[in-house]
């Protein structure tokens, strides 16, 4: 994440109802009003007045249905019916089947914040809720539709995430800072309170051509499948835009990221080259959206691949032959970020299987001269994806070169990961590999900045972080050259990762060759070569704690035969965590019972205060995080 961790899982904010009532409003004669003996009798030859109506009343709640819209009759019963998995009382695990129907307080703000299993229909691909039935690709406007209903808050910072702040203080900037589709606003809403969303459905639409494939920017939940190799002869536009905000949004607001399915079925993507990083966000503004929900506001420059974005996809069987992805020379970048790689600069929550890509050549050179919110530098490169947040990726592959030069030059510092398969890596991967590979990062600090500003290099002959892997294999070549005499910096490189953030590498094989001619600081500069990981990010890792009470981090069963400089690399990972000097094999919140009768006292606080957290104490639940290296 540019700034912060991801957010795999977010918090549930609260619904503030408001209820309204209107009360009927009447006359009346004063109370001593008496007729007048001496006046003479009035002949009224109007028609009697008629008693105004009393004002119809507000609903107390809203009552919405979700509509399966699978008959050109809206008004047929199609009640979405799911089915929920829980446990009984006896912590049996029990299915109950539950309907489609969520009632909320009525009022102005009231919003529906729910989570729906997609559901399926034989033949067809779920496309979203809608607030009118009959969406059609014509509807569509920059492949959304702008009658897409979003669940739940779009949260948000001030300054757009650009401004540090703390973990407490962001928990109240996301409170004050998020939007909403109010369910006032719903288009089927009637006056009772009811309303319908509907399912959209797409079929499979065949892809044999280039002009064809271009077209999937058409629909961005549409459903794709190859039926013949295709060779692309001109440049190719990315598909899906990455804005620099959506980091700081639920996934399900990623407005113009590709959500839809791409299958492959054993077929090839020839010719694929992407030239520069610039993406025109114009088209993407309130006035060219149809809808001010889906206008995202920022900036979407930045990112080179197949994909510029992608969420909640299914992208399998598919072989991508000698593709270029060119962020060099004229076409070199020099903005708020850099994310380039071959498939998708950057994931959330997808589902890639079974995609090689062969011969790739990506070069990208990049600054920060011209960004205007981020003042250091931020660059993600990798074969397939630049950056995977809970990406799932099984049996995919990678062969090619990869070329990464950066120059820090509006402050001395900033964030690079660059990775064989995937670059910031919050993922998911298993049998998968990297072969027949170079990777080479010339990295240099020519600001006249007065402070001093940290430069991070993740890199590894698989990913640049990493999450949880097991079963993939990584053939490399890695030459990491950093120029930052003066000043902190923390080169991390690894034969398979630089940095493992979360939990653990496990059962993989590395063979690498590492050159190193790095010039830094001899105080405030670190190099950590490891065969497995340059380190164990502790300032990460300590995020595992919000969701389970025991974990495992580290680098277990890995086959490595590394090299540096001609030198084998004996360390596994070389940078461990450590309190006075001495190496930490666990952190534990409270007392933790490590054996029988052998407690140990929090250490958790020291591990904080040496090594930093996003995740406040408040956050954590009490527990354990066994650190193992072998």
């Amino acid at each position: 994440m540019k700034n912060k961790s991801i957010r795999i899982l977010c918090a549930a904010a609260l619904c503030l109802a408001m209820l309204f009532s209107l009360a009927a409003c009447g006359t009346s004669s004063p109370a001593n009003s008496q007729p007048d003996p001496n006046s003479e009798p009035v002949q009224d030859s109007a028609e009697p007045e008629a008693a105004p109506e009393a004002a119809a009343e507000e609903p107390e709640v809203y009552t919405i249905r979700f509509d399966l819209n699978t008959t050109a009759d809206p008004s047929d019963d199609e009640l979405y019916r799911y089915e929920e998995s829980g446990y009984d009382e006896n912590w049996q695990p029990i299915t109950t089947e539950k309907e489609a129907v969520f009632t909320v307080p009525a009022g102005d703000d009231a919003y529906l914040d729910v989570s729906l299993p997609d559901p399926t229909r034989e033949g067809y691909w779920f496309a979203g809720w809608q607030t009118r039935p009959d969406v059609t690709e014509a509807d569509l406007v920059n492949g959304v539709s702008p009658y897409l209903w979003l669940m739940g808050q779009k949260l948000s910072f001030v300054g757009q995430g650009q401004v540090e702040i703390s973990a407490a203080e962001e928990i109240e900037e996301r409170q004050l800072n998020s939007e909403v589709m109010p369910l006032s606003k719903l288009e089927s809403l009637d006056a009772d309170g009811n309303g319908t969303l509907y399912a959209r459905w797409v079929e499979l639409t065949p892809i044999s051509t280039e002009e064809e494939l271009r077209a999937i920017a058409n629909d961005l939940y549409g459903a794709y499948e190859l039926t013949a190799d295709i060779e692309l002869t001109e440049p190719w536009t990315p598909v899906g835009c990455y804005f620099q905000n959506y980091e700081y949004f639920e996934s399900n607001w990623w407005n113009f990221a590709f959500r839809g399915t791409l299958l492959g079925n054993g077929h090839s993507i020839s010719g694929l080259q992407v030239l520069g990083a610039a993406i025109d966000s114009d088209q993407y503004r309130t006035e060219n959206t149809a809808s001010v929900w889906h206008n995202d506001g920022m900036t979407c420059d930045g990112t080179a691949a197949m994909f510029g974005a992608i969420t909640k996809a299914t992208i399998q069987d598919l072989t991508i032959l000698s593709p270029v992805i060119d962020v060099s020379g004229e076409y070199s970048f020099d903005g708020e970020y850099c994310y380039a790689a071959v498939l998708a600069a950057f994931d959330m929550d997808s589902v890639v299987s079974n995609v090689a890509i062969e011969d790739a050549q990506i070069r990208v050179e990049t600054t920060e001269k011209s960004a205007l919110y981020r003042d250091s530098l931020y660059a993600t490169v990798a074969g397939m994806n630049a950056g995977g947040w809970n990406t799932h990726a099984d049996g995919c592959s990678f062969s090619g070169n990869i070329e990464l030069t950066t120059d820090s030059v509006k402050s001395h510092g900033g964030t690079v990961y660059l990775g064989g398969l995937i670059g910031e890596c919050y993922a998911y991967m298993n049998g998968c590999s990297v072969h027949d590979t170079s990777l080479t990062l010339n990295s240099t600090d020519s600001s006249e900045a007065a402070e001093d500003t940290a430069f991070t290099v993740n890199m590894g002959g698989f990913c640049g972080s990493n999450t949880s892997s097991s079963g993939n294999t990584a053939d490399v070549k890695l030459a990491v050259n950093v120029s930052k005499p003066v000043g902190a910096s923390s080169v991390n490189v690894g034969g398979y990762t630089g940095s493992q953030l979360y939990l653990a590498a496990t059962d993989n094989t590395v063979k690498a060759e590492i050159t190193s001619d790095c010039d830094l600081d001899q105080e405030a500069g670190v190099l950590n070569v490891g065969s497995v990981a340059g380190r164990i990010d502790v300032y990460f890792m300590l995020q595992i704690m919000q969701y389970t009470p025991v974990a495992n981090s580290g680098a277990t069963g890995n086959k490595a035969e590394v090299t540096c400089n001609g030198e084998p690399v004996e360390a596994i990972i070389a940078a461990l965590p450590e309190l006075n000097g001495e190496p930490v094999g666990w952190i534990n919140y409270g007392e933790y019972e490590i054996a029988e009768g052998y407690t140990v006292p929090s250490n958790i606080e020291a591990i904080i205060d040496a090594y930093g957290s996003y995740a406040p104490l408040s956050r954590m639940m009490p527990g354990i995080v066994w650190i193992t290296v072998e």
